[in-house]
């Protein structure tokens, strides 16, 4: 029997960008934010930098599942996740429009220019929120027992999802990461919106790395 899918929640992966892991840290960041949020409301979060087909893939479970769900829980008189019409209408504008017309806040942002120049395929950045009160758990994809720090004799079947650690893989900006992620409509006074959350972040592949410097011009550095 197929399994029924959850409209808040979906897969998804791109270029890995501004991660903080650790809840300690994201508190101490937030401390010295020109705006800081109460102390209890800060997260860990990090950035996913989607390409053309994992946007698309957001975008269409947000329309097709999300914001209908939403819908019907404000039709069934419930608070959580409830959104009328005009309140949908109001979300659907910024994400089929233009990205930087916020409010409405959606968890989708136009990707920064500089960031833009490290991946001119990214064609939005998807912010996302991990837990309160706790660190974002770290995983990696296994495809051998190469990928594993300790060889592990009990493991017959690849791929295997581990944690990082015991992998022979490193988070780090510009390596392809992905999520499944919570989706939460709220209201900020009038003003309808939606997050996206998520408690662990899985390396998928390695990538250019962020901020990593170029290669060395040999041909260069011999004529000098």
């Amino acid at each position: 029997m197929a399994q029924t899918k959850n409209p808040q929640t979906v897969t998804v992966y791109g270029r890995l960008s501004f991660p903080v892991w650790e809840h300690a840290a994201a508190v101490a960041r937030n401390a010295t934010s020109q705006f800081p949020q109460p102390p209890e409301q800060v997260t860990p979060e990090f950035n996913l930098l989607l390409e053309e087909t994992q946007l698309d893939k957001f975008v269409t479970h947000v329309k097709n599942e999300f914001l209908p769900f939403c819908l019907q829980q404000f039709t069934n008189g419930e608070k959580r996740n409830a959104l009328d019409d005009k309140q949908i209408k109001r979300i659907l504008d910024v994400l089929e429009g233009d990205l930087e017309n916020q409010p409405p806040y959606i968890p989708l942002k136009v990707v920064p220019e500089k960031t833009a120049a490290l991946a001119p395929e990214a064609k939005a950045m998807l912010k996302v929120k991990g837990p309160r009160q706790a660190d974002i758990q770290l995983l990696a994809i296994a495809h051998s027992e190469d990928e594993l720090a300790v060889p592990d004799p009990d493991q017959l079947t690849w791929p295997v999802v581990k944690p990082i650690h015991q992998t022979v893989h490193q988070m780090y900006p510009g390596a392809q990461v992905a999520a499944t992620l919570n989706l939460y409509a709220f209201l900020s006074g009038k003003t309808p919106g939606f997050s996206a959350s998520a408690s662990k972040a899985v390396f998928k592949a390695d990538a250019d790395r962020f901020g990593g410097g170029v290669d060395v011009d040999e041909d260069e550095i011999f004529l000098d």
